[in-house]
C-alpha cells in the first residue's frame, strides 16, 4: 500500500469532498477516486458512502481513518527524523501536549535545557488529550505532558509530576455567582454545567464526574463541547458554569469571565510528564533528568 493512498483517504474524510481533496493534493479528482477504490479493493470493505452529500465514511471507514492517522503520523515522524539525520547532527525529542496549561512551566525550562544540551532538539506537538497516552505507547512521541488521569493504568508509561493545582468554576458576569471569591460545593452544583466532552479530554471527563460524586453531588451537565473556545461561548451566552485549571491562561477580561475557587472540592489535577520505559532515544534521558532536577516531587 502506497503512503499517498493513506494521505488521500485522511484528507477525503476531513474535506468530505473529492474535488477539494484533489485540489489539496494537486492531483485530479479521478486520481483520488481511483486511489480510494483501490484501498477498498485491497481491504475488501466499503470505506466511503458516496451516496451521501457531503460524503460520509462507513463504519469500516471510520476504523480505517483512526488507524490511517496513526500510520501517517509515524511515517511523517520517520521522514522528519531521516531528514535530520541527513542535515542535522542533533537528536530530535518529540514532545506532545494538549493545552497551554500542560506546558507553561516547561516552556521556561526549555531554553536553559537546550543551552546545556546542544545536541538535543525538542519539538512540540499539540494533540487531543484523549490520544496522548495512545500516541505515546505507539511510539509517535518521546515525551507526553498532560494531566495524570491520561496515564492511569498505563503500565508501559513512567510518569513524574511537574506540578498540581485545583479546577475552578468559570462563570460570566451575568451569572449569580460572579461576585463570589470562593463558593461551596452546594453552591456549585445547584447550577447547570458545561464540560469538554469525552472525545476531547478522554478519561478526564469521567474523572470530573467521579470527583463531583465524591463531593456528594450528581453534576447537572447540560452541554458538552469539543474545545475551550466553544465552552467559553456557552459560559458567556447561556450563563453555564465551566471548569478550568487554576493556572489556565484565559484571554478574557476579568470583568467578563471569572475564575472562582471551590471550597473543599475533589476537583484537583496533576500535570505529569510521561515516557515509555524502553525508549532508546539518546535525547530522552538528559531531558527527563533535567525535568526531575527542575521539578522535584
Amino acid at each position: 500500500m502506497h503512503t499517498e493512498k493513506i494521505k488521500y483517504f485522511i484528507d477525503l474524510v476531513e474535506c468530505r469532498n473529492f474535488t477539494e481533496t484533489a485540489r489539496k493534493n494537486y492531483v485530479s479528482q479521478t486520481t483520488i477516486s481511483q486511489q480510494i477504490a483501490s484501498l477498498e479493493k485491497e481491504f475488501g470493505v466499503k470505506l466511503i458512502d458516496r451516496k451521501k452529500i457531503p460524503i460520509e465514511p462507513t463504519h469500516a471507514g471510520w476504523v480505517f481513518y483512526a488507524e490511517a492517522n496513526v500510520l501517517w503520523k509515524q511515517y511523517s515522524y520517520m521522514q522528519k527524523k531521516m531528514n535530520h539525520v541527513k542535515n542535522d547532527h542533533r537528536h530530535i525529542l518529540n514532545i506532545e501536549y494538549s493545552t497551554l496549561t500542560d506546558i507553561q512551566g516547561v516552556l521556561s525550562f526549555i531554553p536553559s535545557f537546550t543551552d546545556n544540551h546542544p545536541t538535543v532538539k525538542p519539538e512540540l506537538n499539540k494533540v487531543p488529550l484523549k490520544d496522548i497516552a495512545d500516541f505515546l505507547e505507539k511510539g509517535l512521541y518521546d515525551v507526553a505532558i498532560a494531566v495524570d488521569s491520561e496515564f492511569t493504568g498505563k503500565e508501559k508509561i513512567k510518569t513524574h509530576t511537574l506540578y498540581s493545582g485545583h479546577y475552578c468554576a468559570v462563570v460570566s458576569r451575568n451569572h449569580p455567582l460572579f461576585h463570589q471569591k470562593m463558593i461551596t460545593k452546594e453552591q456549585l452544583y445547584q447550577y447547570p454545567l458545561i464540560m469538554l466532552n469525552a472525545n476531547t479530554i478522554g478519561n478526564s471527563y469521567y474523572l470530573m464526574i467521579q470527583n463531583a460524586l465524591e463531593d456528594g453531588y450528581q453534576p447537572n451537565i447540560v452541554r458538552t463541547s469539543e474545545d475551550v473556545e466553544t465552552e467559553l461561548f456557552y459560559i458567556l451566552t447561556e450563563d453555564l458554569i465551566g471548569f478550568l485549571p487554576d493556572k489556565y491562561c484565559l484571554n478574557y477580561p476579568k470583568e467578563e469571565v471569572r475564575f472562582i475557587k471551590i471550597k473543599d472540592s475533589h476537583h484537583m489535577y496533576r500535570i505529569q510528564v510521561g515516557y515509555l520505559k524502553g525508549n532508546s532515544n539518546p535525547a530522552l534521558q538528559p531531558f527527563i533528568q533535567a525535568l526531575y532536577d527542575s521539578f522535584p516531587q
